[in-house]
């Protein structure tokens, strides 16, 4: 017997995606769009030009986009000597270090912020480490400083998982042949590696200053009111003093506002890489 074959359209595959996507983000970022445009029933303009006009505001913009773009930083310089680690079959130990990169994501993201505001503390476990080498830390909890500690922790796993995938699809014959031309280390790993990896490196990045702009657990315990973001923001506004309309425009600004920085991010490296190839 034959049995008939089914041909699926393309659209039938995609349908469920398509809806559940629709539902849960597009409609309730309407929704928020159109609350903060009608905060008196009419449309205005009011909750934006509130946001701009105040000084507090606007601060609480940029130190969210500073803070996110120190985390992304941090997470590249730690993250990237361990994916160029991992990314090499031979090593030993890689399966240790996989575990160690990947077992921070199994915990709670609660767990892990009480767990930093122990060791920020006062009298916590770096605070007392460096004032025995007679380093003087200051206030790390509670302080931009230890919110970007916090969150690179929380974020490097992300970042590593990015560069190692884009690190394993370099041919290793590349640096072969550029040491065998009489390049040392340095220029193998500036001339070859470096820009190869850069789709890793922008997919890393974006990743994790998105995931940094719009965290909300972690700066609210490590930070405090004392470190206000955009995140926390949202949820003081919505919740706590319960104006919605203003509290979606704040939504749609960190929403704006990061992807405005991420395709900026994302033209310039590759312009750059462009140039790189036309120049070679």
């Amino acid at each position: 017997m034959v049995r008939p074959q089914v041909r699926f359209n393309a659209s039938f595959l995609l349908a469920p995606a398509v809806l559940v996507y629709a539902v849960l983000f597009v409609w309730p970022l309407m929704v928020s769009t159109w609350s903060s445009f009608t905060p008196d029933g009419h449309l205005s303009l009011r909750t934006y030009t509130k946001f701009f006009e105040d000084p507090f505001y606007r601060s609480v913009l940029w130190r969210s986009l500073r803070i996110s773009a120190i985390t992304t930083f941090m997470t590249l310089v730690i993250g990237y000597p361990v994916a160029v680690y991992l990314s090499q079959s031979w090593r030993r130990g890689r399966s240790l270090v996989v575990f160690l990169v990947i077992a921070p994501m199994f915990v709670s993201a609660v767990v892990r912020s009480y767990g930093w505001i122990i060791i920020l503390g006062p009298n916590g476990l770096l605070t007392a480490t460096l004032g025995a080498f007679g380093i003087k830390t200051g206030h790390l909890l509670y302080s931009e400083t230890g919110v970007i500690i916090a969150l690179t922790h929380v974020f490097l796993p992300f970042m590593v998982i990015s560069l190692v995938g884009s690190l394993q699809q370099i041919d290793p014959s590349l640096a072969r042949a550029a040491r065998s031309l009489g390049a040392n280390g340095f220029r193998v790993f500036t001339k070859v590696t470096l820009p190869l990896s850069l789709p890793g490196i922008t997919a890393g990045s974006v990743i994790v200053f998105c995931l940094a702009a719009s965290g909300f657990v972690t700066p609210a315990l490590v930070g405090g009111a004392a470190v206000p973001v955009m995140p926390y923001l949202v949820y003081k506004e919505g919740l706590l003093v319960l104006n919605w309309p203003f509290a979606s425009a704040v939504a749609i600004i960190l929403l704006v506002a990061t992807a405005f920085v991420t395709a900026l991010y994302t033209l310039l490296v590759r312009d750059g890489s462009s140039k790189r190839s036309v120049v070679r």
